[in-house]
């Protein structure tokens, strides 16, 4: 049975006067405070990462030293794998910032890697690559609520086909796996495509990881 999503408080840092995003974490489940709809996207690209074990947003604040006075930064997401830590920081463009938020984030990786960690830097054009966030977001929002024994049924059923497969084929299949399931399936790559082209019925299927994910 999939575990159900609890929902959290909102947060309380920089968090009146602004329009937060709640994301449901099935990786987590959690829903995951967001300060902006790119954010919310990044997660999309988390719950897909097999890498990734756990992930957070605001996870607390780093204390740094600028021009000798203390200053705190907050990163966006701390994100852990089964054998290290991470952190990343969210923007729609780092050539934009200014002088001083630049020093800061640069201050925040220098820490970091002396606590054996790093900072990352997401923006639009990683987030939203082409046709694979959309495609990741499909999948993603229309794979919610698939039990066990419906998913035991779609792994049964993809056993015993010849692969490639069109969508087209495989939703109109006579054992009538349920379409959640299907795209559950092709969320955890146990169905592969090509994330760069958008998804169609037509779109061909194969078994298991490849090149274009």
């Amino acid at each position: 049975m999939n575990q159900p999503i609890e929902v959290r408080n909102v947060a309380k840092r920089n968090g009146y006067g602004k329009h937060l995003l709640f994301f449901p974490s099935r990786k987590t489940h959690v829903q995951v405070v967001c300060h902006s709809v790119l954010e919310a996207d990044y997660c999309v690209h988390l719950e897909y990462d097999p890498t990734v074990v756990r992930y957070c947003s605001q996870p607390g604040e780093l204390h740094l030293e600028l021009n000798g006075r203390l200053h705190q930064y907050w990163p966006d997401f701390r994100i852990d794998t089964a054998d290290h830590h991470y952190y990343t920081e969210v923007k729609p463009n780092f050539e934009d910032l200014s002088p001083r938020v630049l020093a800061t984030l640069r201050s925040a990786q220098a820490l970091l890697r002396e606590q054996g960690s790093y900072l990352t830097f997401a923006d639009i054009k990683s987030i939203r690559r082409a046709e694979r966030l959309r495609n990741l977001k499909f999948l993603y929002f229309h794979s919610f609520n698939v039990g066990a024994d419906e998913f035991g049924g779609c792994l049964r059923m993809l056993s015993t086909l010849s692969f490639p497969i069109t969508l087209r084929h495989l939703l109109t299949h006579p054992a009538e796996v349920r379409e959640r399931a299907i795209y559950r399936a092709m969320f955890e790559r146990l169905l592969t495509f090509d994330l760069y082209q958008r998804l169609t019925l037509d779109t061909p299927l194969s078994g298991g990881c490849d090149e274009h994910q």
